[in-house]
């Protein structure tokens, strides 16, 4: 109950937040009007989701307890793990094709600079975890 009481205000919250956007327009700047609406809408979607979860465990535990099972799976596991891995190579790739497009439109140098970046820090990052796995298996 105390959960639900929780994910309803942040709902409510995030309402507010969006309302108080709307009526301080003109107000306050652009990137405070912004941010409200940004902060609102995302605790609307986390709030509201969780609310939801929380109301359909109480209305079908059996449905969720399978549901939870089923997630928790092996073979769903490996599953999920090998699309994020292809996921993330994807990335990758088309993060170091925005460095080159910013090339070849002309983009600041800082922008190219920081898609090489990013790769280099997935890459970093992939080849640390790599190492750590070998160890742990």
């Amino acid at each position: 109950m105390k959960r639900e009481v929780l994910y309803g205000g942040l709902l409510a919250c995030g309402v507010a937040l969006m309302v108080l956007s709307l009526v301080l327009e003109g107000h306050v700047s652009d990137s405070v009007g912004g941010m409200f609406m940004g902060a609102g809408c995302s605790l609307i979607g986390f709030g509201g989701s969780q609310f939801c979860m929380r109301h359909w465990e109480k209305k079908d535990p059996a449905a969720m307890r399978q549901a939870e099972i089923e997630a928790n799976d092996e073979r769903n596991v490996a599953i999920r793990r090998r699309a994020q891995a292809v996921s993330g190579e994807v990335l990758q790739w088309g993060v170091m094709a925005a460095a080159w497009l910013s090339i070849g439109l002309g983009a600041p140098l800082w922008v190219t600079l920081a898609a090489v970046g990013v790769f280099l820090a997935k890459s970093v990052l992939e080849l640390c975890l790599m190492a750590r796995y070998q160890r742990e298996m």
